[in-house]
């Protein structure tokens, strides 16, 4: 039978899974170590990325929280520990959510004069 290169990944994902050796692994799906460890290293770097984006959603989520609460962008940021540009990120982005747009226009605005100047 022969497999797709995604059926064969998630085979030897499903493997993995299960606790197989990398022998185990190769002899099973006869394929190459180097092949498998490509293949674990991908969906290692994938779970790395999906886990750092839901991550980055949360802390986006609490900022919000903060924010309706009256907190400074300098409490967000001490509170989830946050350097000054995903704060701001974050104010501009609640404004939007509160449909403050003049506010992030302006804001807008005022960077480009300073640029300027």
């Amino acid at each position: 039978m022969v497999l797709s290169r995604q059926e064969r990944e998630r085979f030897v994902l499903d493997l993995y899974n299960q606790g197989k050796s990398t022998r185990d692994i190769a002899q099973e799906a006869r394929m190459s170590f180097s092949a498998i460890g490509a293949i674990l290293k991908k969906a290692t770097e994938e779970n790395q990325t999906y886990k750092e984006q839901t991550e980055k959603m949360s802390q986006a989520a609490h900022a919000y929280k903060f924010f309706s609460d009256g907190k400074s962008p300098v409490d967000v940021a001490i509170a989830l520990n946050l350097r000054q540009a995903e704060v701001t990120e974050f104010y501009r982005e609640y404004w939007n959510l509160k449909q403050l747009y003049d506010l992030s226009r302006v804001y807008e605005e005022s960077k480009v004069i300073l640029v300027l100047l």
